[in-house]
């Protein structure tokens, strides 16, 4: 169950389309949200550390009232033309530091069940998915992550694609997901592309079809083998003929994560335009 979700923020335009995106989510599990802000120290010459800590300090007050104004304004703004039926409990807070690393240590300690974050699109491959700070957060994250691209509008959450790798351990990840998003009853369509040999030590479809059918009948189910020279391609124009509204990996290692990400020969990732992706972190 998700009961507390993390909402990391720069106080863009981009964030605060993610945060609508949290405030929706904490409204549908009843889930509470912690919103953080990760600034930079200032630094100053050696002989000067009293005035870099100022800086420090009046950079923080100043992030906590632009924090308050953030949190308001959207609350108020999605209120307007959406009526939470369980309006959550929002607490915010200020670290100074490395904003990948803080915001990690900050859902280990405090036990977070999710991570909402937004991305614009910027650089390599890679950070214009998710922008470097998301990088970071995804590969080191220790709980599940829903990445919001920029333009991304929120709509009900109907269908979901499962990027499938098709190993041992996928029915039971599936399941986890089916459970997970339990509450706004999707179908899900598995989704496996084979690209050069990526069939070879995987499980068939049948067998994973199988094993739903037997133990997760209430589960809506569907399941697709695609080829294509590469997989991002496959998996955008999979996209669009299904309207999917959100898609959905497991991430247990680098390989999986860098065959999809690194290894793509189309300029424009399946995900980055109008889909949300949910990373499922074990």
């Amino acid at each position: 169950m998700i009961r507390k979700i993390l909402f990391p923020t720069d106080f863009s335009a981009t964030a605060q389309n993610a945060f609508r995106h949290c405030l929706l989510l904490a409204d549908q599990y009843e889930a509470a949200i912690e919103v953080i802000h990760v600034i930079f120290p200032e630094y100053e010459a050696l002989d000067l550390p009293v005035m870099a800590a100022q800086a420090t300090k009046e950079k923080a007050e100043t992030a906590r009232a632009v924090m308050k104004t953030f949190v308001e304004t959207t609350l108020a703004q999605l209120q307007a033309v959406h009526q939470l039926e369980h309006i959550p409990t929002i607490q915010s807070d200020i670290e100074i530091g490395t904003p990948g690393k803080i915001i990690c240590e900050r859902a280990r300690r405090n036990t977070a069940d999710l991570i909402v974050m937004g991305t614009k699109g910027e650089h390599n491959i890679l950070e214009r998915l998710f922008g470097s700070v998301a990088t970071a957060v995804v590969e080191h994250a220790p709980c599940n992550v829903w990445i919001v691209p920029e333009d991304a509008l929120f709509e009900q959450i109907d269908i979901i694609a499962y990027a499938s790798d098709l190993r041992e351990a996928d029915p039971y990840h599936i399941w986890e997901v089916g459970k997970m998003l339990e509450p706004f009853s999707p179908i899900i369509h598995c989704v496996h592309v084979n690209v050069n040999g990526s069939m070879e030590g995987a499980i068939d479809f049948a067998s994973l079809g199988a094993f739903f059918e037997h133990h997760a009948p209430s589960i809506q189910i569907n399941f697709h083998p695609l080829s294509g020279k590469a997989v991002s391609q496959a998996l955008e124009e999979f996209i669009g003929t299904y309207d999917v509204d959100l898609l959905v990996m497991y991430s247990p290692h680098h390989n999986w994560f860098e065959r999809i990400f690194q290894k793509s020969h189309t300029r424009r990732m399946a995900f980055e335009a109008h889909v949300p992706l949910l990373i499922i972190k074990k």
